[in-house]
């Protein structure tokens, strides 16, 4: 492999971004100013509940009575320990500790601490979030390609780090779910864009869909849920009725069943062991009461508009995709449709469940995941407005919406202050703090 002066560049960017993000993760939980045991820790509420397989499964054998004492209260009661059963207790999937383990596990080596709830044990939550945001990007900047110049690319990934709230996920709530769901879905438009040359061979083939069935294992591992709108992404390319017949078949065939299918079965055994551990059945819903009482009458305003954590509110310049998506229906109609259809469907269930801004949530959290379906389309409109003679515009207008997005990641607290989801006095309060 030849090494040109391009390559070092490049390398030479992508590392520069990741010690921009290493120091203000980790001057962001600095224990100095957020502390070990705080809401603002790697380590807390949901965080924790998401974390405590890394303990448990490699110091405690998930036996609820080795922990240390309280730590469920110091962690903000993200799990549960209930030291007469000895059963540890999590409602959350198991798959951001799998995509933690490796950096934990090294952290835990190197800690003199080894309760599994050290200063550095913290800190490799703060590492694996910055090096998954690194990788889900990289792989997005080769999709986009396709469709965009080199340039453009770059643009429109910059544009997703800095003027959307993955930056907050990839900076600031580390421990959470979505920065590794966001590399999830990324991995898998990779392989399906690998799929794209009619020349592919079998053996490379089946490489590819590898990929793509690691890609659904893991999105099912992390956030189950967001399996509903990956299925349909596996349609992703296709540009014709000959290229959907072509699809199908592939999807149908024996040998691809047997790879997705052996994927998502092998990484979902050990969540189906731990609830086989915690509830005697495998078959199990962790979440209890929590449903989608909305399904009739979906709160849509408010997951796209409402100051409690309102999508296109605190990522305005997200109201470029629906732009894209015009302009790429003249060129790809059936990708712009299957992104509509996916975008929709996102908005439409998040707008159903119970609790639709989902808590604590920047910028509604749960279209992070999504964002590299998104990206296509906004990169289009951006390309497109570079091209014309209002480029000026908006360069201004993007610096504008990206300063606005950082001003309020860095004010916001976790959570809105209130529960009134359109309370906009305290958004104006977050916007001038």
């Amino acid at each position: 492999m030849q090494i040109t002066a391009a390559s070092l560049r490049t390398a030479g960017c992508w590392l520069v971004l990741a010690a921009a993000l290493l120091v203000l993760t980790l001057n962001r939980h600095a224990t100095s100013k957020a502390g070990r045991f705080t809401y603002k820790s790697e380590v807390w509420a949901d965080k924790a509940g998401y974390y405590v397989y890394l303990p448990a499964t490699f110091l405690y054998g998930f036996d609820a009575r080795a922990f240390p004492d309280s730590v469920e209260f110091r962690t903000g009661k993200g799990f549960q320990l209930d030291r007469t059963t000895g059963k540890v207790i999590t409602k959350y999937p198991y798959g951001v500790a799998l995509l933690q383990s490796p950096f934990w596990l090294t952290a835990h080596a190197l800690s003199t601490e080894k309760t599994g709830f050290s200063k550095l044990e913290h800190k490799s939550i703060d590492i694996a979030a910055v090096f998954y945001v690194l990788l889900g990007l990289g792989l997005l900047w080769r999709v986009l390609q396709q469709g965009l110049t080199g340039r453009q690319a770059v643009l429109t990934l910059a544009v997703l780090l800095l003027g959307t709230n993955l930056g907050f996920y990839a900076i600031i709530e580390t421990g959470m779910s979505h920065v590794y769901a966001f590399f999830a879905f990324a991995l898998l438009l990779h392989g399906l864009h690998r799929l794209q040359p009619a020349s592919t061979g079998r053996n490379s083939a089946l490489g590819i869909w590898l990929q793509i069935g690691l890609a659904l294992a893991l999105i099912v591992a992390l956030r189950p849920i967001d399996a509903v709108w990956a299925a349909p992404l596996l349609l992703w390319g296709v540009a014709d009725s000959a290229g959907l017949r072509q699809r199908l078949q592939e999807l149908l065939s024996l040998r691809v069943l047997a790879v997705l299918v052996g994927c998502v079965g092998l990484l979902l055994l050990p969540q189906l062991a731990y609830y086989q551990y915690l509830k005697g059945s495998m078959l199990t819903y962790s979440y209890g009461q929590e449903g989608f009482p909305y399904w009739a009458r979906p709160k849509l305003l408010e997951v796209w508009l409402a100051p409690e954590d309102g999508l296109f509110l605190y990522n305005p310049v997200l109201l470029l995709v629906p732009v894209g998506l015009v302009l790429l229906w003249r060129s790809r109609p059936a990708t712009a449709a299957l992104v509509a259809m996916v975008a929709l469907g996102v908005s439409y269930t998040y707008a159903a469940w119970w609790a639709y801004t989902l808590g604590c949530s920047y910028g509604h959290r749960g279209f992070v995941d999504f964002l590299p379906v998104l990206a296509l389309p906004l990169g289009v409109a951006l390309q497109r407005g570079a091209n014309s003679r209002w480029r000026g515009v908006l360069a201004l207008g993007l610096v504008l919406l990206i300063a606005y997005n950082l001003k309020l990641s860095f004010a916001y607290e976790t959570c809105f202050p209130t529960d009134n989801d359109w309370d906009w006095a305290s958004w104006w309060k977050l916007l001038t703090a």
